[in-house]
Order: C-alpha cells, then structure tokens, then sequence
C-alpha cells in the first residue's frame, strides 16, 4: 500500500505537469520518479505474491497493474504537449481517461484493503 500510495502521488506530480508549457526537463524528471514508483509497487505486489495467501496475492497484482495503468494518460499527454499545443478534446479525453484510471485503482485499493486486512488478523490469531 505505501508503494502504491507514492506511486499515486509520483503519478500526480507527472499530471501537474500538463497544464504548463512543455518543460523537456521537468518531464523527464517526473517521469522518471513516477516510473521508479510503479515499479516499486510492482517489487511489493511480488512480495505479496511469495508471502500472502491467494486471493490477497490476485488483489495486490491487479491494485499493482491499476497503478501501472494510471501512469500512461500523464505520459501521453505530454508526448503529445511536446509536439505542440493541445486542443481541447485532447485536454478533455486525458482527464477522462485519468478519472478512468485513478477510479480502477481506488476499486483495486478497496478491493485489496480488507483481503490483506483478513489475512494479516489471520496470522495474529496463529500467533496468539
């Protein structure tokens, strides 16, 4: 959850980039950190792959690939704001297409939240 969680933030400081004249170096910046975070959420996801149960593991899996998913709108976006001016339409399916990603990954979140909650007061109860 931590590296999804910065993963959704890396992804929104990318996506503060759309509204400002094109910065090449700014971009590749932002990019950059957002990648480094998708993939850290990706290691995560793994763990949880080797160390949770199954229906936990299929959870952080697809809350990972959501946040994968969510970076691509920022990104082409500006792929396309560094050719030139954007039109509107172009301005308007990006925040659609960003609503569409960011309300996936709050679905997987909510989905994975209260499966990895069952399966860590799960282990206590072996503990105690």
């Amino acid at each position: 959850m931590d590296a999804a969680h910065e993963a959704q933030g890396a992804i929104w400081q990318l996506g503060q980039l759309t509204p400002e004249a094109f910065d090449q170096h700014r971009y590749d910046i932002r990019r950059g950190a957002a990648i480094d975070a998708v993939r850290a959420t990706r290691r995560a996801a793994d763990a949880v792959q080797l160390e949770g149960p199954t229906d936990v593991a299929e959870a952080a899996e697809a809350y990972a690939k959501a946040v994968d998913r969510h970076i691509a709108p920022p990104i082409e976006l500006l792929m396309q704001l560094s050719r030139g001016p954007l039109s509107d339409e172009q301005h308007a399916r990006y925040r659609s297409t960003a609503a569409g990603t960011s309300a996936l990954v709050e679905s997987r979140r909510q989905r994975f939240v209260p499966l990895a909650r069952r399966a860590l007061d799960g282990s206590m109860d072996v503990v105690d």
